[in-house]
């Protein structure tokens, strides 16, 4: 049975955060066959292109690779696979990894719940088509493969179009429950050219803010590997190779938020446990200092520093108050206690420079100051600082530029002090610099939602309102780019920041964006795309552990504040007498809730 696209759109249109809102179908690529790789041209032989597994990667965050006595004869071009196989004896295709690298089979997909494993049955969405664009002529056979590489289901279908109209063919779920492969295979004879797999996916009832919150958290859960305690800062990277702390922290904070009754897509019981594990793999990570690695490396089963990296400040601090938010909202009061002690423990007397400021760090021989320090307005400084606080030192604020303004019109360093505190939302000036912090994050805010009207009024971004000049991968994820609004020329969309700053906004004005974000494919099951061109002829699918961070923190806040709930992190920042006591640095009036 074919069943041709428009009848599947027509079923992917979802109402905006209705209450009775029942499943709906939807659609996550499985890859767009796209060339994301700078030194890449275009029409060259797969055999002579040589695939970087850094930037080539499924829009699951898994590899792939090709297959076949056929395999010289496919051509990678810029928006497409193409093979002609003119000889009887020559097959050819490509393998895709449904869940994590094809060199771990411990790592298995379920067409039945294809969300990571932590999230709950009600939660689950269903894996229950497969979608093909394919132009030419020939015939196309379709595999799902166990660990094992045993055949768990088949199909074939005949291609013969000059246009990629999608072919969509019916999955059997009960046969897909541990799943590694989907192999696509061109018969001998084909001459045809793919240009996309989607796969078709019911999601569960959940209202549409709700599942905005699930999808982003689905996303970063996708970078945590159980029993590790660490997330991998890209989800088709290995485990331990180079994995990020600062996101991790962010996952523990983030899983505590999702397993509150407003979200429930995890028990508090598995909260706790993720909590705990984080908080012991982060407790046995050798510091310098007492600072965190930004990014760390297995060695012989012990994470440390990653090379050419540092012990980093404001990564320390997110990383401690992330955790100690989550431990004062899932009421763990060892964690808590243990991770105190780990700050108190924080030699900030060698991280001060001349004037000083905090330095970011050290660099990775754990004793080289970094000549670098806090010294912008913003979020990270205000992180960093609140650290000291935390650690019983007082910061020299005297070394604080003081203009309310993040450096370069950066979106994320106005807003990531918010996903931890709601004092950030006072119009109070602060004892620090003397800033209304709500007025300079709107006008932030403002900024970032003029830039492509005033500088690209023709361009996607300005028509669809689509803003977010912050920071992320580069256009090919292979190099971190920072954008801002006080720089001209700026054509890449960083979108974690629409979720960063979004309680600023009427949640109406959010949702709706985020729904035409959904239907241009820029906002999955698989949750946002890392970064988004602003003529909207490209995206990055990368799944980036710490903006996946950003996002689902932001949704968070922004579903409690659209429905008025008591947002639970912020009540825990409410709560905790020790962040209290730090933000007095801020705001003197800072009290505990009783």
């Amino acid at each position: 049975m074919t069943i041709r696209w428009t009848a599947f759109l027509a079923l992917a249109l979802p109402a905006l955060v209705a209450a009775d809102e029942g499943p709906r179908q939807v659609f996550q690529p499985l890859m767009e066959y796209m060339v994301r790789e700078p030194e890449a041209r275009p029409g060259k032989t797969v055999g002579a292109l040589k695939i970087n597994p850094f930037v080539a990667y499924t829009h699951l965050g898994t590899d792939f690779g090709f297959h076949g006595p056929g395999e010289r004869f496919i051509t990678w071009q810029q928006h497409r696979v193409c093979l002609a196989l003119e000889n009887e004896s020559d097959w050819a295709g490509m393998w895709h990894s449904l869940a994590g690298l094809a060199n771990n089979p411990q790592d298995v997909f379920n067409f039945e719940r294809s969300y990571p494993d932590l999230i709950e049955n009600a939660y689950q969405p269903k894996v229950n088509a497969l979608l093909v664009r394919a132009t030419g002529k020939g015939r196309l056979k379709f595999e799902v493969k166990s660990p094992e590489q045993s055949l768990l289901w088949t199909r074939e279908v005949e291609v013969d179009d000059a246009e990629a109209r999608p072919i969509t063919v019916p999955l059997p779920l009960a046969q897909l429950q541990r799943a590694k492969f989907l192999n696509w295979t061109a018969e001998p004879g084909s001459d045809l050219c793919l240009t996309s797999l989607q796969f078709g996916l019911q999601l569960p009832k959940v209202e549409f803010d709700r599942y905005i919150v699930l999808a982003s958290y689905a996303k970063m859960a996708r970078c945590y590997t159980p029993g590790y305690g660490l997330l991998r800062d890209r989800a088709h990277i290995s485990s331990g190779s180079f994995d990020s702390v600062p996101a991790t922290g962010l996952f523990a904070l983030a899983t505590a938020a999702v397993a509150m009754p407003e979200t429930g897509f995890v028990t508090h019981d598995r909260a706790i446990t993720i909590l705990r594990e984080i908080e012991s793999t982060i407790a046995s990570i050798p510091k310098a200092k007492g600072l965190l690695p930004h990014f760390v490396k297995r060695v012989s089963g012990v994470p440390r520093i990653h090379p050419g990296t540092e012990f980093s400040t404001v990564d320390t601090a997110l990383c401690y108050q992330s955790l100690l938010l989550a431990a004062e909202m899932l009421n763990d009061v060892e964690t808590k206690a243990r991770v105190l002690d780990a700050v108190r423990k924080i030699d900030f007397d060698h991280l001060i420079l001349d004037d000083g400021a905090i330095s970011h760090g050290l660099k990775d021989d754990g004793t080289t100051l970094i000549p670098f320090a806090w010294r912008d307005w913003g979020g990270e400084t205000a992180l960093v600082m609140l650290l000291k606080r935390l650690a019983g030192d007082s910061p020299n604020i005297d070394a604080i530029r003081s203009n309310g303004r993040p450096w370069q019109g950066t979106g994320f360093i106005a807003e990531i002090q918010s996903l931890f505190y709601p004092d950030f939302d006072s119009t109070t000036l602060d004892a620090v610099t003397r800033t209304n912090w709500r007025e300079a994050r709107l006008a932030v805010l403002q900024s970032q939602k003029d830039y492509f009207p005033k500088t690209k009024p023709d361009s996607r971004a300005s028509t669809d309102g689509i803003y977010g000049l912050s920071a992320g991968e580069g256009a090919y994820g292979t190099s971190y780019e920072v954008g801002g609004t006080d720089l001209p020329q700026q054509r890449l969309i960083h979108p974690h920041y629409i979720l960063m700053a979004a309680t600023l906004s009427p949640p109406s004005e959010t949702y709706t964006l985020l729904n035409r974000m959904e239907h241009a494919g820029w906002f999955t099951p698989w949750g946002l795309v890392e970064n988004i061109a602003a003529d909207g002829s490209s995206y990055l699918p990368m799944i980036s552990a710490l903006n996946a961070g950003f996002e689902t923190l932001g949704a968070y806040h922004l579903l409690a504040k659209s429905r008025q709930l008591d947002d639970a992190i912020y009540k825990a920042s409410h709560d905790c007498e020790e962040l209290r006591a730090a933000m007095k640095l801020f705001y003197p009036g800072a009290m505990a809730r009783n």
